[in-house]
């Protein structure tokens, strides 16, 4: 495993800045926006008549995982998790930092 390049000190402190700046605009990241897509897409499968669709989004997610060098059986094993998570009404938790935002608690302030 490669050893992670250090940081400028400078770089450091944007990062932070930048972090900052996205919660308080609320801007959410790619990661937050990957979730969303991701339910969408698994529920609009879920639904009765789109088997065809679950198991082709399901092939093509594994794939593209594998491309990136995760196992297949590892690929399948969390596809298949996060499948029946929402087939049991699982949903992603929300951001409570964004009500505090919202609200205009501070990080320091107790909720």
């Amino acid at each position: 495993m490669r050893k992670p390049k250090p940081r400028r000190p400078d770089q450091k402190e944007k990062q932070r800045a930048y972090r900052a700046r996205q919660k308080a605009e609320r801007i959410p990241s790619r990661d937050d926006v990957a979730r969303v897509v991701l339910r969408w897409a698994i529920t609009g499968a879920l639904q009765p008549g789109q088997e065809k669709q679950l198991a082709g989004l399901r092939k093509m997610v594994i794939e593209r995982l594998v491309e990136q060098e995760f196992s297949e059986e590892g690929a399948r094993r969390r596809f298949d998790d996060i499948v029946e998570r929402y087939e049991n009404a699982w949903d992603f938790r929300g951001k409570p930092h964004l009500r505090r935002v919202i609200h205009g608690i501070h990080d320091d302030m107790p909720t």
